[in-house]
């Protein structure tokens, strides 16, 4: 399993980073997302079910994204979603966003990857932390240029 928790500030209002959030936006900051339609529940709803379609290179994936949680409160924000990568993974990641200050937001980035089944288990214990810390590092600096680039 291949764990991960990041935080840093983004020096943008609350409401503004949570909008990088929501369904409707969510290829801002995931720009390999080609597609993420509503299957099932309500679009930024606990129990919210997407297909979403994502091309790394020249490989297309499809699978089914659950939100686990969604809490909009004035101060605080957070989003957990989970999905199945073939027979191979289980991903589960949260969002979370908390006002320090009326244009600052701390923003938390945390998760797991599990193998299901043999193959998957050896292929994380074979991949490298420093890229999987990189990747989680490219996607929250992403976040905090979009939210910036909109003061």
């Amino acid at each position: 399993m291949v764990k991960w928790k990041e935080s840093m500030v983004i020096e943008a209002p609350i409401e503004q980073v949570w909008e990088l959030f929501q369904d409707e936006q969510i290829q801002r900051i995931m720009p390999k997302v080609e597609s993420h339609d509503l299957l099932e529940g309500e679009n930024n709803a606990m129990g919210a079910k997407h297909a979403q379609v994502y091309t790394e290179g020249k490989q297309q994936q499809r699978y089914i994204v659950e939100t686990l949680s969604y809490v909009d409160e004035p101060g605080r924000k957070y989003r957990e979603t989970s999905f199945g990568m073939g027979q191979m993974f289980k991903v589960r990641y949260a969002f979370s966003l908390e006002k320090e200050t009326e244009q600052s937001t701390r923003f938390i980035y945390e998760g797991e990857n599990k193998g299901m089944n043999v193959t998957g288990k050896m292929m994380l214990l074979a991949g490298s932390k420093k890229a999987a810390r990189n990747t989680v590092l490219n996607f929250m600096n992403r976040v905090k240029e979009q939210a910036e680039s909109q003061n």
